[in-house]
């Protein structure tokens, strides 16, 4: 286990203004222009992209070639900017969603009789969501497409910026879509961890569904294999769980044929034993059933950028 540093909140940066200027400006092809046309744009422009995922581009490219040991050569090479151009997508989908008309991503479910099992057996459900692009607005999307009410943990620099100017203002953008397809949204830090915590608590024991992003976090970490390099996550979601006695349930959402985000639950993940162990070995389990899907869809896994 290790730690990473607090939380802090600059008050402006370069990503804000790149937001100001590009948010009108690609609101038009978001708007406007058909559906099956946003990959190609959204290659094209993915060299704008790579600067707000990584600051050293050529360390994350050796650490992906590391971690993919031989896997996927021709990828490697590609997948920074199979990223940048990802994250331009789902901006776009973000923007469209602001279009009037109740436009959503197209999204295909799979597996959520794991989530109506677990809340027939009374204890609540935590979603550990695969932290890729699809996972913040496809996931949501298709969580109330399959009927749920869904709790969602947070961060204030869950959007585009993790400024105070940011939090203010830009990632109201994202947050208010998502906010569309959740029942409530549960803030860390600003509410206090103690605070979302007793909150998370309190819905699971009210036979509620919790969602939280399987990503590395602020605070402590643990860590686990994957491919050929090492995977480290927050162990909030599996602490959680056993603490309440909800099932622990993983997510994965990825863009697939035709454009449509494929939203899929697999079964739970046992936790057993002491805690801590329970923890890594959850954690351990989470990484292994993500491999798969990162595989198939490298660009748009996004902590590539976290290990």
């Amino acid at each position: 286990m290790n730690r990473q540093p607090a939380f802090s909140q600059p008050s402006f940066s370069t990503t804000d203004l790149g937001v100001l200027i590009g948010a009108p400006a690609f609101a038009l092809p978001a708007w406007f222009l058909p559906e099956r046309h946003w990959p190609a744009l959204a290659r094209l422009l993915s060299p704008m992209a790579i600067g707000d995922l990584t600051k050293d581009a050529a360390a994350t490219e050796a650490t992906i070639r590391k971690t993919l040991g031989g896997r996927l050569p021709e990828a490697a090479r590609t997948i920074l900017r199979d990223m940048g151009a990802e994250g331009i997508f789902t901006f776009f989908q973000v923007l469209k969603c602001h279009r009037p008309g109740d436009w959503e991503p197209a999204v295909r479910i799979a597996g959520f009789e794991h989530v109506h099992a677990a809340l027939a057996a009374g204890r609540g459900a935590v979603l550990w969501v695969s932290h890729a692009f699809h996972g913040h607005l496809g996931a949501k999307v298709g969580f109330h497409r399959a009927g749920l009410k869904v709790v969602h943990l947070s961060t204030p620099a869950h959007g585009f910026s993790a400024t105070r100017f940011g939090v203010r203002y830009l990632n109201r953008m994202q947050t208010r879509i998502e906010d569309r397809f959740i029942a409530e949204r549960v803030l860390l830090p600003l509410q206090g961890q103690n605070a979302a915590l007793q909150t998370l608590v309190k819905r699971l024991k009210a036979n509620r569904v919790v969602s939280i992003t399987g990503q590395r976090g602020t605070g402590r970490a643990v860590e686990a294999r994957f491919l050929d390099g090492t995977l480290a996550l927050a162990p909030g979601a599996p602490a959680l769980a056993q603490l309440t006695g909800a099932k622990l349930l993983p997510v994965f959402a990825f863009r697939g044929a035709g454009g449509v985000v494929e939203v899929t639950v697999e079964p739970e993940i046992a936790l057993e034993g002491a805690r801590d162990a329970a923890i890594a070995s959850a954690v351990q389990a989470f990484a292994a059933r993500s491999e798969p899907y990162v595989l198939r869809h490298p660009g748009q896994w996004l902590s590539w950028v976290q290990l």
